[in-house]
């Protein structure tokens, strides 16, 4: 009797895969993996030619991702691949694959043009990857059209920064807030921040922590933003310097929380972009031009400034 190897889980990856002539994402929930998992069993010759379908390619791309970027980007990716891979036939080579699997893809989500423009890009990006890693000669989705990306236009005055900040009176959310304010950071940075990062009157990220890997990152601080930072590296000389009343540090979800409990009282969901931008805006309205705002936010390229791209 003929044996067939069975279904196991990574948990690594939140996902079922079975070992044939190689490893088979199967997708993430268990009944849906062994259904799967029964149509290749009975399709065997099928499942011989795994290494041109879009699951085992997006597999290859998720490896190098997981080995070459940081975990956030990794899970970023994963769960756009594994959404795309759970709306197309299991068994679809690249191929065989046209931009009208994407569209459709998206257009079966209840997502706004941002979502969707994003989700877009993470499948583009695994092809364009993998046409540069040479596994493939070109990637079937050069005509895919993305959708406009709504700008984030909200800009909080200083009279609705001193109005929010109030609310916050020996609250450590407020340090997090100022120095949104007064760095234009980007959140991440912010969150990332310890006292080894600090150097005179600046914060500086190596490198291979700043976004991109490709330079450092320097953060200038003024008078107001160098007197926090200088206190929370005297409460904080290790680990990371913004955290919450418990001595934890500001996680993604905790700031959405407060956000979301601040929206309660204020009628407006914010986030920390929005004090990001209102730092640009201050730049830009006193008279700095479009190289310095671009050298001040991080970015590397000036169509960056003012379009609302990125963060």
């Amino acid at each position: 009797m003929p044996h067939f190897p069975k279904p196991f889980f990574r948990k690594d990856r939140e996902l079922w895969y079975v070992q044939l002539d190689r490893q088979i994402n199967l997708g993430s929930d268990r009944e849906e993996a062994f259904r799967r998992y029964g149509e290749l069993i009975a399709r065997p010759k099928q499942a011989t030619r795994t290494s041109r379908s879009v699951a085992a390619q997006m597999d290859l791309f998720l490896e190098w991702c997981k080995q070459h970027r940081e975990t956030r980007t990794y899970e970023w990716y994963r769960r756009h691949c594994q959404s795309f891979l759970d709306a197309i036939p299991a068994q679809l080579n690249h191929d065989a694959m046209r931009p009208f699997h994407v569209q459709q893809w998206v257009d079966s989500h209840a997502w706004n043009d941002g979502m969707k423009q994003g989700a877009m890009i993470a499948v583009k990006r695994v092809f364009n990857w993998l046409t540069k890693q040479g596994y493939i000669e070109r990637s079937p989705l050069l005509g895919l059209e993305l959708p406009a990306q709504g700008r984030r236009e909200r800009v909080i005055t200083r009279k609705e920064f001193q109005s929010i900040l109030a609310r916050y009176v020996n609250d450590p959310f407020a340090d997090l807030l100022e120095l949104a304010w007064e760095t234009g950071a980007r959140a991440q940075e912010l969150w990332k921040l310890e006292a080894r990062h600090v150097q005179g009157r600046c914060w500086v990220f190596p490198a291979r922590e700043s976004k991109g890997k490709r330079r450092p990152r320097i953060v200038h601080l003024n008078d107001r933003a160098l007197a926090i930072t200088q206190r929370l590296v005297l409460k904080h000389p290790a680990g990371k310097l913004l955290c919450n009343e418990d001595g934890a540090p500001w996680t993604r979800h905790a700031v959405s929380c407060r956000f979301l409990r601040l929206k309660k009282k204020i009628n407006e969901k914010l986030c920390l972009t929005n004090f990001r931008h209102s730092y640009a805006t201050r730049m830009i309205e006193g008279g700095a031009d479009s190289v310095l705002v671009a050298a001040a936010l991080g970015y590397h390229d000036l169509s960056m400034v003012g379009c609302g791209k990125g963060t």
